[in-house]
């Protein structure tokens, strides 16, 4: 049984219950949490605090599901207490039109809010090259480090009612701590809340996954389209978002798995001797490879060179590299990988094909 009663703000953050009991949408663990609150008045003030940091970090936001549900009621609030002893095969169909109707017209408000704010964070656009890399210091004093090929778009009410940047592709963030104005950052697989904190994101359109790695303070993570739900994350953990159904490594540990929805997993960043954390070695102007195979590096390789490399035989994708690059050419690193594994290679312009 979890001992709850050592809990932090960030312990109840993350607690699956405590999240279902400070949205209100799961009877039982509210419940619960009436009950313990009452039990353990000590812990108020902590609770209290947590409770304020999820609204915040939430948004807000009451779900859309509850909307449409209310919609139903208000719409033919009697419904359910009709016994229908006759086929009224007109009547099904007018409450199909209008409920049809009624979640027409959340949907249409829903798109069009989403729409505007899409719009208003197209007012600035910074964006880097293969083999690029920029320093973006924000209207609040956040500092963005945006990595090769990637856009990072801003808007023109950024820090006045809202602070909100859309990214593609990879960006390391340092965000100045404003209780008032919670930080977003949306990407095409999640959306992320935070208040002030050091973290990594990477979301790659082109790639299979995107990931969100957490060195310093508190992130909750929201998937889009109902792909795995909200998750808190605490300092050195890492979540990845598998857009596709693919077989997951050992030493992870599964957050959800709808069947051929893509997967979310969640585990810590990979520290290396010198301290180093692989996820965020790119800001250092270094390549930290450690344990992964040529597929994953490709893609690395790709942007960091402005190349573009093909495989001749799928068995060479598999062989696996731990590895530091930092001023060298991309000649030079296929020779070191060379050493490990055997395998050829020919750069012709910015297209290198491997070969066994």
């Amino acid at each position: 049984m979890i001992d709850r009663s050592r809990f932090d703000v960030e312990d109840f953050l993350i607690d699956n219950t405590f999240q279902l009991f400070c949205a209100g949408t799961d009877k039982l663990c509210v419940a619960y949490w009436e009950k313990y609150i009452d039990a353990h008045p000590e812990q108020t003030k902590v609770i209290t605090e947590a409770k304020r940091l999820y609204v915040i970090l939430s948004g807000n936001k009451k779900a859309l599901n509850n909307q449409v549900e209310n919609l139903k009621e208000s719409i033919f609030p009697s419904v359910k207490s009709i016994k229908i002893t006759k086929n009224y095969t007109w009547l099904k169909i007018v409450a199909a039109i209008i409920l049809s109707v009624g979640i027409a017209f959340l949907y249409h408000h829903y798109s069009l809010d989403k729409a505007i704010i899409h719009d208003d964070l197209k007012a600035q656009v910074f964006t880097t090259k293969s083999g690029e890399r920029k320093k973006i210091t924000l209207p609040d004093g956040s500092v963005i480090l945006l990595n090769a090929k990637s856009s990072l778009s801003i808007g023109k009410e950024f820090n006045d009612k809202r602070r909100e940047v859309v990214l593609k592709g990879e960006a390391y963030f340092d965000v100045v701590h404003d209780k008032d104005k919670p930080f977003q950052v949306h990407t095409e697989d999640f959306n992320i809340n935070v208040l002030g904190t050091t973290f990594n994101v990477k979301a790659y359109p082109d790639e299979i996954t995107s990931e969100a790695t957490l060195i310093h303070g508190l992130i909750m993570m929201e998937a889009l389209n109902g792909n795995g739900g909200t998750i808190t994350l605490k300092p050195s953990q890492k979540v990845i978002f598998y857009k596709n159904n693919i077989p997951v490594k050992k030493n992870t540990r599964i957050v959800k798995t709808l069947g051929l929805q893509p997967e979310i997993i969640i585990n810590h960043y990979r520290l290396i001797k010198d301290s180093t954390i692989v996820e965020t070695a790119w800001t250092q102007n270094r390549i930290e490879i450690y344990d992964q195979d040529f597929a994953e590096i490709r893609g690395v390789l790709e942007k960091w060179y402005n190349v573009e490399i093909k495989f001749m035989n799928p068995e060479i994708e598999k062989y696996r590299f731990t590895a530091t690059f930092s001023h060298e050419t991309i000649d030079q690193v296929l020779k070191a990988l060379q050493d490990v594994e055997n395998f050829k290679y020919e750069i012709k312009e910015n297209q290198i094909i491997i070969s066994k």
